[in-house]
């Protein structure tokens, strides 16, 4: 029965071994902007609040279609109107920003999933009541689709006074 000696490795090539592993496993694919482009509907959304789980399957009456350009803009169209925003994704992020162009409002969804068919966007949402340890949030579940065809019109908040 022979023994065999371990052979034992210097301390500089097993950290070299740990930095490349920790190297590869902290490599994180980033969506692009470019899979964004085109058009978007929601095939289903899944709300929580603290514990409360909801999911809706059928098409919600506020559900819209979602349109983004290569120029970093993206229409959402309901009703017959739209409403502009410029999109980006943050830079070595998986944050979609949206600021709409008739305001200053940003809204940050995290991109959980992202591909040239399916996409999935996470928002946290604020708590409806006051107090600590809340968590509420909605995930939504897309799908292409193609661009709605008619003439669609600017959306204009009623809110605002366009007379001078």
């Amino acid at each position: 029965m022979k023994f065999y000696k371990k052979k034992v490795l210097s301390l500089p090539l097993n950290l070299m071994i740990l930095g490349a592993f920790i190297l590869i496993g902290s490599c994180k694919k980033y969506p692009k902007q470019r899979n964004l482009i085109g058009a978007w509907k929601i095939d289903s959304t899944y709300t929580y609040y603290n514990g409360f789980t909801y999911t809706q399957k059928e098409e919600g009456a506020d559900w819209a279609t979602y349109v983004y350009d290569k120029d970093g803009i993206m229409q959402e169209i309901k009703y017959g109107s739209f409403q502009s925003y410029h999109y980006s994704i943050k830079e070595h992020s998986d944050t979609l920003l949206l600021k709409a162009t008739q305001g200053d409002k940003i809204s940050e969804l995290k991109v959980l999933g992202l591909t040239k068919e399916r996409m999935i966007l996470r928002k946290d949402k604020s708590p409806l009541f006051s107090g600590n340890n809340q968590k509420r949030y909605e995930i939504r579940y897309y799908s292409r689709t193609q661009p709605p065809k008619e003439n669609l019109i600017p959306f204009k908040d009623p809110r605002k006074n366009t007379v001078n």
